[in-house]
């Protein structure tokens, strides 16, 4: 069994150490990062043999075993995009190690494991002027004071993957003004403050950093129009190895 991070979205070939036989070429198992949804529970793939069956074994953060997942395919011919999934986990694995076993009608078998990791910071909320996105000098000890739990989250986080780790920060306003700057202003507020993190000692640790501003479409609190409420402005500070799958508009952007 191999464990494999997926730090960019090349194509992954792992190949059985047995290597090839009279049949044809050693078997190996086609995917990519994009090939694994884990919101939707799926993992798609190719092999280079045609397919007998996939096992899936999941674990949580302990080494328990907390699902299990078989799939025959019955000969299915080499390149078919095949899937395999696991039913809904326990709310409280966050974490776990995915442990796949993929076989050929010729018995031969090939091995790897998925790491997910997530972690969520805990930190002081830093309070914003209204309609503006600058961090004023009052608040910059929120951030100085939530760096090294950043950094050591993501030095527990590398015992999972080791390459793929990053910083995401979520930006969410209250329902004062249009939908639209909403939007607009809590990426800018998310932004402010991962360049204030980065400029802190991410940068230096290497640490990557994306945003992305969900506005008021995601509420904490829920309230009605033109609510001022603070406790709806706010910002979430992730440390994960995948892109966190939150609800709501927009797409990741990386900062550094």
């Amino acid at each position: 069994m191999r464990a494999i991070s997926f730090s960019t979205a090349a194509l992954v070939s792992l190949l059985l150490t047995s290597g090839a036989d009279a049949k044809g070429p050693a078997l190996a198992v086609q995917l990519t990062k994009n090939d694994i949804d884990l919101a939707a529970r799926t993992i798609s793939f190719r092999l280079n043999r045609p397919a007998e069956s996939a096992e899936l074994t999941l674990l949580d953060e302990a080494g328990n075993q907390v699902a299990e997942r078989v799939e025959v395919y019955g000969g299915a011919p080499a390149g078919t995009v095949l899937t395999i999934s696991w039913p809904e986990l326990p709310k409280n694995v966050e974490n776990y190690r995915i442990d796949l076993k993929f076989s050929d009608i010729d018995d031969f078998w090939v091995g790897l494991s998925i790491c997910r990791f997530q972690g969520y910071i805990p930190h002081e909320e830093v309070v914003f002027e209204s309609g503006k996105w600058e961090i004023r000098p009052q608040e910059r000890s929120k951030l100085d004071e939530a760096t090294p739990r950043i950094i050591e989250m993501v030095k527990r986080s590398k015992a999972c993957d080791d390459q793929g780790n990053a910083l995401y920060v979520a930006g969410y306003t209250d329902t004062v003004g249009s939908l639209a700057d909403n939007r607009e202003l809590s990426r800018k507020r998310a932004r402010a403050i991962a360049e204030y993190l980065l400029a802190g000692g991410l940068a230096k640790k290497k640490i990557s950093v994306y945003v992305r501003g969900f506005g008021e479409e995601v509420l904490a609190v829920s309230t009605g129009d033109s609510v001022d409420e603070e406790r709806n402005r706010r910002a979430d500070y992730i440390v994960s190895n995948f892109p966190p799958a939150l609800p709501g508009p927009g797409a990741w952007v990386r900062v550094q």
